[in-house]
């Protein structure tokens, strides 16, 4: 079953919109008017059968995108590059987007689709972090009290810190959740706008 007419297939079921009720019908609401695009991304509608799960995510991304400490465009750099690490196309492609429509320029955006953290035209405090997410990405269990000694003398707060492995370690899951269940497809995220 597709989430929409548009959408690509996936592996498991999933609850279009015009057949939702209850509380997926409620959330799917919550999610059309975050947007404001009169739709319900595809990401979302994966985990549609279960409410619980979709109030999870949903949350989840108003926790990293919506609030806190870190620029916006931060936060989209460190999911591009949590994307590439996990060879996410949809993930790479969606987040580009949205750096695109925050207001980066075109070398920003091109750097974060493919360019090396040492290519990237940001300055060296956010060099250094998105270099940490990375390594948390790839290796966890690598990462030290002297990797966060260093980003703090570099400038970053413990809640700006906090935040980065926040969105770094949800997008990870998210990124696995999107690749297993097969959404490879912009679909209808092709259609975000600017009050993503």
């Amino acid at each position: 079953m597709s989430t929409s007419d548009t959408a690509a297939p996936v592996r498991l079921p999933t609850v279009p919109e015009a057949a939702a009720v209850g509380q997926t019908a409620e959330l799917y609401a919550r999610i059309r008017d975050h947007f404001g695009l009169g739709l319900v991304p595809d990401v979302f509608q994966l985990v549609s059968t279960r409410p619980s799960f979709l109030r999870v995510l949903f949350d989840g991304y108003l926790s990293m995108f919506a609030e806190g400490v870190l620029p916006r465009e931060v936060k989209e750099m460190i999911a591009t590059l949590v994307a590439r690490e996990n060879s996410c196309g949809y993930c790479v492609g969606a987040h580009t987007l949205l750096l695109e429509l925050l207001g980066s320029g075109p070398e920003v955006v091109d750097a974060a689709r493919s360019a090396s953290i040492d290519e990237m035209p940001v300055d060296d405090k956010v060099r250094d972090l998105l270099r940490f997410v990375v390594s948390l990405t790839r290796h966890a269990y690598r990462v030290t009290d002297e990797d966060f000694d260093r980003l703090r003398e570099t400038g970053w707060s413990d809640e700006q810190l906090l935040e980065a492995v926040w969105v770094a370690g949800l997008f990870n899951a998210i990124v696995r959740m999107v690749e297993t269940l097969g959404l490879y497809h912009l679909g209808q995220l092709g259609q975000f706008g600017p009050n993503e």
